[in-house]
């Protein structure tokens, strides 16, 4: 008897490597998986709702939930998770030591609803005092066109936003038009001093960070379509393992050192490092609560965390609950 038949789209990662190459099946199911620029992906799923699983996200995926909007509902598949201090830029000549001193400054972001800019604005206010409201934020592409408009967001906070004019905000930065900027990637003004780095050292920021908190910020999150999970109650589980799979096939090579499969000369050590800031298991799947072994109630909280940021910062009119945020059965998944 042939399979069921899905299509999947996912982003290229060490850790969704062996589910494109086919050494991580979905057992149980034929799965077609596409992938490519992770934007794109995200637009042909917000879009059209091309794949009956994708990547997508977390804030998006958020948002669209919350207004009742989406046709995909999420398992605790995390294919992105990301520390976000080396996202935290700064005008040299701004004065600005600590994310405190932003209070009363234009801050740049490319957009004002992606989960890079809700994480910043979130570590920035919970762990460092900052009130958001004293910032003016400008939103803009950041380092050439990548839109044909830019609109700012009408939030029921009344946040002071505006656009940047079709100026680029690599430019505002260097210029002075901005004080700080929130991006992916060091903007193409960076160079230590008129564009700087918030904190110099953001490893060991991200480091401290985590020991403080025991949040590792989730970027992007797995996502099925309704009704096929309906019509399929077994994939969410099989998709838990084949992911599970992936991800221990990506560590173990990680960990090789006689021919090493990855170009960096210390990679074993930067692994063994890691493992002992943020424990053996670092990038779970999963948000069982609870203590045992088999929970992942870190997962849990920062999931909570992050919706209750993109509340705060006025993202969505209401705190979205976990069972609405997740498939059913979802919450009882447990940790792998």
């Amino acid at each position: 008897m042939s399979l069921p038949k899905v299509t999947g789209a996912v982003g290229l990662f060490d850790r969704t490597r062996a589910l494109l190459d086919g050494r991580a099946p979905v057992e149980g199911f034929d799965v077609d998986w596409t992938s490519g620029e992770l934007e794109s992906l995200f637009s042909r799923a917000f879009e059209t709702a091309e794949f009956d699983i994708t990547e997508l996200s977390f804030c998006n995926y958020l948002i669209a939930t919350a207004r009742g909007a989406s046709p995909y509902v999420a398992l605790p598949i995390f294919p992105t998770r990301c520390f976000r201090h080396h996202a935290m830029f700064v005008r040299g000549a701004a004065g600005i030591r600590t994310p405190k001193d932003i209070e009363g400054r234009r801050v740049g972001t490319r957009e004002f609803t992606n989960t890079v800019s809700l994480v910043v604005r979130g570590i920035w206010s919970d762990y460092y005092g900052v009130d958001l409201s004293k910032v003016h934020w400008v939103v803009g592409d950041v380092d050439r066109q990548e839109r044909a408009q830019v609109t700012a967001p009408k939030l029921r906070n009344g946040w002071s936003i505006e656009t940047s004019g079709g100026r680029f905000l690599a430019d505002l930065v260097a210029e002075g038009g901005l004080d700080a900027l929130c991006a992916y990637t060091p903007p193409r003004t960076f160079d230590g001093s008129t564009v700087a780095r918030m904190f110099p050292d953001y490893a060991a920021e991200e480091q401290r960070y985590w020991r403080d908190t025991a949040l590792f910020p989730i970027m992007h999150v797995m996502v099925v379509r309704r009704s096929i999970l309906e019509a399929h109650p077994s994939l969410a589980p099989a998709l838990m393992a084949a992911f599970a799979k992936a991800r221990d096939l990506a560590v173990a090579e990680l960990e090789i050192e006689q021919a090493p499969k990855v170009m960096l000369p210390w990679t074993p050590t930067h692994l063994e490092q890691t493992r002992g800031v943020m424990g053996h298991d670092f990038w779970p799947y999963g948000v069982a609560a609870g203590v045992g072994a088999g929970d992942a109630p870190e997962n849990r909280r920062t999931v909570e965390t992050q919706i209750g940021w993109a509340h705060a910062q006025g993202l969505i009119d209401r705190p979205v609950p976990l069972d609405e945020f997740f498939a059913p059965g979802a919450l009882q998944l447990a940790r792998c």
